[in-house]
């Protein structure tokens, strides 16, 4: 007989996971140190079923897991993120790859692309909620997230399929600066939000379109930026308590001034751009 899952032992098992993925973390280096080569049977599907859910650095400064890697004819680039502020940044304002073919960080002839991409009133919910009250004239605020379900985790997907369409791209020439995810020009995307309720973020792109290849043997930079969102949606203000008197009614505009420095304060983990420089060499077979 098939055994049924409760949702103490999902939330158990959650729990672990987070607790396996934080201390990798703590082992994993800062920047990837050394070129990898890609598996033969690896997709662009957002999935990390080819890599065991393994990455090569846990990069500090933006809160990512992350791996590059390469074949003959592909840059690979798959970003996790466990953290449910670093996964709202990536939903306000995508991932930026930026390679440097010449090493030079201000070379101005680099090569950036861009995903996911949602238009700012479209973006996915992934349940991070800020609920804000006020007990004796004090505000209080807290950042709450909805329990991971595997409905929740579905409906997130069904989101992601149905708004992330396009790609932005610069410094390839002849090419527009924003294509379709189903484009024919060299580069795929994928990405996805696992049981766990961690997303991945998976990027690949013809050698040709960068303008480097497993022949040369040259070192190039890369640069991953995540941009950070303007704006954190419209938030419901709730004050509660108050008699309607002219003192509750100052201590009601202070609650509120009070709560929209900290919703400020609150923003900053995914309102902030947050990026890394590394270095690659393509790796022969």
């Amino acid at each position: 007989m098939k055994k049924s899952i409760t949702p103490r032992k999902s939330v158990l098992f959650i729990l672990l996971a987070v607790a396996c993925l934080t201390a990798t973390a703590q082992k994993l280096p800062n920047v990837q140190p050394a070129g990898v080569r890609a598996p033969d049977n690896i997709k662009t599907d957002g999935k990390t079923t080819e890599w065991d859910n393994q990455f090569q650095a846990y990069n500090h400064a933006t809160d990512v897991f992350y791996t590059l890697s390469n074949d003959d004819a592909h840059l690979y680039l798959t970003i996790q993120a466990t953290e449910t502020a670093i996964i709202s940044k990536i939903m306000g304002g995508g991932i930026t790859l930026t390679v440097q073919k010449s090493g030079k960080k201000n070379d101005k002839d680099g090569v950036s692309i861009t995903y996911p991409i949602f238009d700012k009133n479209n973006r996915p919910s992934i349940g991070m909620k800020m609920r804000m009250s006020m007990e004796n004239g004090v505000s209080k605020t807290e950042t709450t997230s909805d329990p991971v379900t595997d409905s929740m985790i579905m409906a997130r997907n069904k989101q992601l399929d149905e708004k992330s369409k396009v790609i932005a791209v610069t410094g390839v020439p002849g090419l527009d600066t924003l294509i379709s995810v189903y484009n024919e020009d060299g580069i795929k995307t994928g990405e996805r939000f696992n049981k766990t309720g961690a997303y991945t973020y998976e990027l690949s792109v013809d050698l040709k379109v960068l303008g480097i290849s497993v022949a040369d043997a040259s070192k190039f930079a890369y640069h991953i930026k995540l941009n950070g969102i303007s704006t954190f949606g419209t938030p419901t203000i709730k004050i509660q308590g108050g008699d309607g008197s002219p003192a509750s009614a100052a201590a009601t505009a202070a609650a509120t001034e009070q709560i929209m420095a900290k919703m400020s304060a609150m923003m900053g983990p995914s309102a902030t751009p947050t990026d890394f420089w590394g270095e690659y060499t393509l790796v022969k077979k």
